[in-house]
């Protein structure tokens, strides 16, 4: 699959489980936990993402390889943003350019 990630690719994954593949450890989950309304702006759409992770298994911001069973292998940037006693959050932010109208 080579086309952009949009909403609703995010969407219809809410609750899935995406793998952090090619790191030098092995391999480990992330949960999509939040999907955030699409936002348009001028000739933009905007969303973000949320994922959480273990709590044992911290992620500095950068580009991680995501493993899904129905979106592929996806480079994706991840930030942290928070923790709870479940895990680390991790935020994703899309923002795709639109044609002027």
């Amino acid at each position: 699959m080579s086309h952009e990630l949009h909403h609703n690719d995010f969407a219809e994954c809410l609750n899935d489980r995406f793998q952090v593949v090619g790191e030098h450890a092995a391999p480990f989950d992330l949960e999509l936990i939040q999907v955030s309304e699409e936002k348009a702006a001028q000739r933009q759409r905007i969303f973000s993402v949320l994922f959480r992770g273990p709590t044992d298994q911290f992620m500095p911001q950068r580009t991680y390889k995501l493993k899904h069973h129905r979106l592929g292998v996806r480079e994706i940037f991840l930030v942290p943003v928070g923790q709870d006693k479940e895990g680390f959050q991790y935020q994703a932010v899309f923002n795709h350019l639109t044609h002027s109208a």
